[in-house]
């Protein structure tokens, strides 16, 4: 397909089978999905109706790229033998005056660049739909017809590479798409029965046990049971550094493993991995159309036929009723006609979209449709979840405080030595935090924990008491010293965990869910976007929501919210402020996400609830992301607004300057159509960057 125009066209014409209820095409990737009722539709008519409009459909068995430049490219071949032949006719006639070789050679031009065109006009024709081809096909008739043979072939030279331009910057974007496929091998190295042997991806199941060397791609996602390494998660996440993989942690198809031995367990079917479903999605985007590109397709449905009458009338009235010369005006109207080609206008908004979701998914932000691209740049209020959005959603020690005589050593020793049999989330703290440190943890005789409190372990003898206040209070521990000091801590939004003996605290440990780096130059980044109001939305307690909201210095907060609570704010910032953005995690955010103009999905290569749910997804964890989505958002808005300024800008001058007579059918092909195609499809592409 050449332009966005085929596809609706082969959308009508699969439409009109009776037995098809859905049909999308996506002119991006070449596809074509059809839903159809069992048993009425078979591949034949498909392909039957594809084929009457000039177009070849077969069953996609796998996604494939076809480079542009080859002889393969028949249409390309077409155009450049098209260009010799005009290029010789022009070299006959003006250099050496041999009038009926020239004619010769316009002929071949026309005939060999013209095919597709007369093809596919003709087929218009049949479906009944006023095509660009058609328009073409007149103009050049009618060249034709007047003896201005050079006219017509320059007409169906440039108007083919204009066609080819379109394509070109198709196939460029459609193969970053599937060189983001092409990053994930198409073999796994399996573990089976004691034996290691190579098998397709598709053929991997779920539970296999996959070895990966230093210096290949992960073929599909998992969780690593052996080995640690360094992995590259650029393609997937858009994170720039590597990133440590150890056993327990996320693996995903396309990373690259540098420089150690992993062997993971594999968790998803390829089909189903991060970078599948990117792909996909990005490929859904197409179907939710922008604003402003839907305004397009309904201006230039009207456009066309009104510049056709216009060129009708423009060749019957000056003769008829003002006994004009028929041949002078029969030529303007041909050059209505050629000025009436709406591509550039048309390719404006959608050119431009998918370039700007194409660049977009290269940096990690998911954008499932023009729609949420062009609405993201007007937002006036954005709304955060707390824990895993801004706060890296993990309790990490933040402090070590020794009482008496004690070392904040001797302190964290005993704390990870009597937790280290526990499986509660803030003992695991406890525990990163000595293993950071390279403390030791002393062996325990005997372990008890008690449910929401703390634990008891005996270490060389000694019962070692490591749990909240209260627990201590309950065993007899005085703690009234140090009460000031555990509220103080309290008050700042941390937990405090005290560590002692039978008979005194010897010091204490304050955790909290730090906020993440990038946090405070985001939150100053969009205010200098001009960010009218910047919130946060927690279930988190009041205490521990004050202390983020005053460390990042945001507008205001609500905390201890329910899910629908939640709801009910996002719908307040609403109706008080206008468009909202809420930024959760995918899961227990969606209805948040779901009542926001913009969902916006935080890690989402991690969870596949967030890839659904949300109209954004950031794929890596980088709040950064967020700043850039916006930006990015406002500059494919000005770039549609520049697109739709040029193409309306030289069809009008063309239209006013066409009727003295001052445009040539060459000239309205050359700049009216290939000219600004080019213009502003250059323009758009600069997005993929």
């Amino acid at each position: 397909m050449d332009c966005i125009e085929c596809a609706k066209k082969i959308e009508k014409s699969v439409k009109d089978i009776e037995g098809v209820r859905h049909v999308r095409v996506s002119y991006t990737l070449g596809k074509m999905s059809v839903e159809v009722e069992k048993g009425k539709v078979s591949i034949d008519q498909l392909r039957k109706s594809v084929g009457l409009l000039g177009y070849k459909l077969e069953p996609l068995e796998q996604d494939t790229y076809e480079e542009f430049f080859t002889f393969k490219n028949r249409k390309l071949v077409a155009t450049v033998v098209s260009g010799i032949f005009l290029s010789l006719g022009i070299l006959t006639e003006v250099a050496f005056d041999l009038f009926d070789l020239s004619l010769l050679f316009y002929g071949i031009a026309i005939l060999v660049g013209g095919y597709y065109i007369a093809r596919r006009g003709l087929a218009a024709i049949l479906e009944k739909y006023l095509d660009i081809n058609m328009l073409m096909i007149i103009a050049v008739g009618g060249s034709i017809a007047i003896g201005s043979y050079s006219e017509g072939a320059a007409i169906v030279f440039l108007f083919s590479m204009a066609e080819m331009l379109e394509s070109f910057s198709i196939v460029r974007t459609r193969k970053s798409i599937y060189e983001l496929m092409d990053f994930a091998p198409n073999r796994a190295l399996v573990r089976r029965g004691g034996k290691e042997e190579y098998y397709d991806v598709n053929d991997v199941a779920i539970g296999d046990i996959v070895v990966i060397k230093p210096g290949e791609r992960i073929p599909i996602d998992g969780i690593v049971i052996s080995g640690s390494s360094s992995v590259d998660e650029a393609p997937v996440t858009g994170e720039s550094m590597p990133v440590t993989k150890k056993p327990g942690d996320q693996v995903f198809a396309g990373t690259l493993n540098t420089t150690g031995f992993l062997e993971i367990e594999v968790t998803k079917r390829f089909r189903d991995t991060v970078i599948s479903r990117i792909v996909q999605l990005v490929e859904e985007a197409e179907s939710e159309k922008a604003p402003t590109e839907r305004f397009i397709d309904r201006f230039a449905k009207y456009y066309t036929p009104f510049i056709v009458l216009i060129a009708v009338l423009t060749v019957l009235i000056p003769p008829l009723a003002f006994n004009e010369p028929f041949n002078i005006w029969f030529y303007r109207g041909l050059v209505l006609l050629v000025i009436s080609c709406p591509c550039a206008l048309v390719i404006s908004t959608p050119v431009t979209v998918v370039s700007a979701i194409t660049g977009a998914t290269r940096r990690g932000v998911l954008f499932k449709g023009g729609i949420y691209l062009e609405r993201m740049g007007q937002i006036s209020v954005i709304a955060f979840d707390k824990t895993g959005t801004i706060t890296k959603g993990k309790p990490e020690v933040d402090e070590i405080i020794a009482f008496g005589s004690y070392s904040k050593y001797e302190v964290l020793k005993l704390a990870a030595s009597a937790e280290n049999r526990s499986e509660h989330h803030l003992a695991r703290a406890v525990i990163a935090k000595a293993e950071e440190l390279r403390i030791g943890i002393k062996e325990i005789e005997a372990f008890e924990s008690i449910l929401g409190k703390g634990v008891i372990a005996v270490i060389a003898g000694n019962r070692i008491f490591c749990g909240s206040p209260e627990f201590f209070i309950e065993q007899g521990i005085d703690l009234s010293i140090y009460k000031d000091l555990i509220e103080r801590k309290n008050a700042e939004g941390k937990t405090v965990i005290v560590v002692g003996t039978e008979r005194e605290a010897i010091g204490l440990l304050t955790i909290r869910d730090t906020v993440k780096p990038e946090a405070r130059e985001v939150v100053r980044e969009l205010r200098n976007l001009g960010i009218k109001k910047i919130v946060m939305l927690t279930g988190d307690s009041e205490k521990v929501a004050a202390k983020v909201a005053e460390e990042l210095q945001l507008d205001e907060y609500k905390a201890r919210l329910l899910p629908e609570e939640k709801v009910k704010a996002i719908e307040d910032y609403q109706k008080e402020y206008g468009s909202v953005i809420m930024v959760g995690d995918g899961v227990n955010d969606a209805p948040a996400l779901a009542k926001a103009e913009i969902g916006v999905a935080m890690g989402a290569a991690g969870t596949d609830v967030a890839l659904e749910a949300a109209d954004v997804a950031l794929l890596g964890d980088d709040l950064r992301a967020l700043s850039f989505g916006i930006k990015l958002s406002r500059r494919a808005s000005r770039v549609i607004k520049q697109n739709i300024s040029i193409s309306l800008a030289v069809k009008s001058i063309f239209f006013v300057l066409a009727f003295p007579g001052f445009i040539t059918l060459w000239l309205a092909i050359l700049i009216g159509d290939l000219g600004t195609s080019f213009t502003v499809i250059s323009n758009a592409m600069r997005l993929v960057r």
